[in-house]
């Protein structure tokens, strides 16, 4: 088992009497399957605000990169109320690690954990990067390329951004699908931009990587010139 040094992250603590029955109204997985799991929070067009890991305890911990949390703050203080519930940012401490290939989040230290910068590429050539600020409630779950069995229940019943979450799960035929590429030059991006759709850029030790939205016909898919790191298209 891996673990690696997390920065910049924070959490929200849920408190109040309906703290469950408010929670599954607002995430996509099931709260009642596990007292430790990954979930999304979405707007009601199925546009991902952020991913998250959820604790419970006798209340809710919700884990969020810092520069997301105020985000989803005031996204779930719009409905709290009417579950009286209490929503209060908390500084942690917070690890990740790999466990049977899963990337999850811890709250306590460790020793001798791997960089940071490691998370980070292990998450993104994973399809699981973490949402920041930039890219909140901009992309829809298989634009960022999240995994529909590791994020979504689609038996827990109403959610918000679960119609069009649905719709993509069963009547999306996959016509594109998120590629990471890496060190692009500046002439291919122009032609990637042209081909597909650009979702995000992020740089981890000096190197930048860039995800698009491909068809599986594109033929910058098979372009032996630029290096793809991570597909959805194929396992590289």
């Amino acid at each position: 088992m891996s673990y690696f040094q997390l920065n910049d992250y924070t959490a929200l603590r849920i408190t109040g009497g309906n703290v469950n029955e408010f929670l599954q109204g607002q995430i996509s997985s099931d709260i009642n399957e596990s007292k430790h799991f990954k979930t999304l929070f979405c707007d009601e067009k199925g546009y991902v605000i952020t991913n998250a890991t959820i604790i419970l305890d006798k209340d809710a911990l919700i884990i969020v990169k810092t520069d997301i949390a105020k985000i989803l703050n005031d996204n779930l203080s719009k409905f709290s109320k009417f579950f009286k519930c209490r929503i209060q940012q908390e500084d942690i401490d917070v690890y990740g690690r790999i466990n049977n290939g899963g990337l999850e989040k811890v709250i306590g230290t460790r020793e001798n954990l791997t960089s940071y910068e490691s998370w980070q590429k292990e998450k993104l050539l994973n399809f699981d990067i973490d949402i920041t600020e930039e890219i909140s409630g901009k992309f829809r779950v298989n634009e960022l390329g999240f995994s529909l069995d590791n994020y979504v229940s689609f038996d827990k019943g109403c959610f918000r951004g679960q119609e069009i979450i649905a719709r993509i799960n069963y009547l999306s035929k996959g016509i594109t699908k998120p590629v990471v590429f890496e060190s692009l030059p500046e002439d291919y991006i122009q032609k990637l931009n042209h081909d597909g759709k650009f979702i995000f850029k992020i740089i981890v030790n000096d190197v930048v990587y860039h995800q698009f939205m491909l068809k599986q016909d594109s033929i910058l898919l098979k372009d032996t010139a630029i290096n793809q790191v991570a597909s959805l298209w194929q396992n590289l």
